[in-house]
C-alpha cells in the first residue's frame, strides 16, 4: 500500500476484504488465534502511513483506558516494526506519557481512550486531532463496553470529509471473542441485517502465520 517505499507486509487471505471495505462498522469476532487484531493493527499503520489517507485519525478504545499499553498500544507498535524494520523511527514518533502515536510522513496520529466511567465518556465527547479528524475508531474487546458506549463513540464521527481529504470515510472496526450468544453485539450486529456493518467471523485455522505447536494446542 505504501508504494512510495516499497513497503510490503504479509497478511492473511482471510482479511482481504476486512481491510477494504468501507461500511461504517466493521466488525471483527474471531476465536484465540485467528489473528484479527495483528490484521487491524497492520491495517491500520498501512493506511495512516500512506499519503493516499492525508488527514485520518485513529482512536483507541478500551473499556479501561490503562489497559492499552499492553494491548491496542503494544499491538500497534509491532505493526510498525514488522512493517518498517529497523527504519521504524524514521516513518513514526511513539510517546508513552500520554499514550500516542504520530506518522512523520503524514501527520496521520492515533490517540487512546477508556470509557470506563463518566469522566472518560466526557473526554471522548471533547476529543480533538491536531491535523485532519479522527475518521476511525479501533474498539479492541468490543465486548467489555456497553451499547450506550458505542453510541457515544459514533456520534464523534459526523460532519464532511470533503475539504480535508475526499479519500476519507467513517469507519469504527470492533475487535473481540464470542463470549455469549446473548450479547448486545450479536444482537445488533450479527442476528440482523444492517447495510452500515461489514461482520466477519475468523478462528486459529484461517490464521497463516500461527507456528505448527500452537495449531496442535488449539487442536487438542
Amino acid at each position: 500500500m505504501i508504494t512510495e517505499n516499497n513497503i510490503s507486509v504479509p497478511m492473511n487471505e482471510t482479511f482481504r476484504r476486512s481491510n477494504t471495505v468501507r461500511a461504517r462498522y466493521r466488525v471483527e469476532c474471531g476465536s484465540a488465534g485467528s489473528g484479527k487484531s495483528v490484521n487491524v493493527a497492520r491495517d491500520f499503520i498501512m493506511k495512516l502511513s500512506d499519503k493516499a489517507y492525508f488527514g485520518a485519525n485513529l482512536l483507541c478504545v478500551r473499556k479501561t483506558e490503562s489497559s492499552h499499553f499492553d494491548s491496542t498500544y503494544a499491538e500497534l507498535t509491532r505493526a510498525i516494526r514488522d512493517i518498517f524494520g529497523d527504519r521504524w523511527e524514521r516513518y513514526w514518533e511513539l510517546s508513552r506519557s500520554p499514550l500516542r502515536m504520530k506518522c512523520l510522513v503524514t501527520g496521520n496520529t492515533i490517540i487512546f481512550r477508556g470509557t470506563k466511567d463518566e469522566a472518560q465518556r466526557e473526554k471522548l465527547k471533547s476529543i480533538q486531532s491536531p491535523n485532519g479528524k479522527i475518521v476511525w475508531v479501533w474498539i479492541e474487546e468490543a465486548t467489555e463496553l456497553d451499547a450506550t458506549d458505542l453510541d457515544i463513540i459514533d456520534d464523534r464521527l459526523r460532519g464532511s470529509l470533503e475539504d480535508i481529504n475526499p479519500n476519507l470515510y467513517y469507519q469504527i472496526t470492533l475487535t473481540f471473542n464470542p463470549v455469549s450468544a446473548n450479547h448486545w453485539l450479536k444482537k445488533r450486529f450479527f442476528d440482523k441485517d444492517d447495510p452500515s456493518a461489514y461482520t466477519h467471523r475468523s478462528n486459529y485455522l484461517q490464521n497463516a502465520f500461527i507456528d505448527e505447536e500452537y495449531h496442535k494446542r488449539m487442536m487438542r
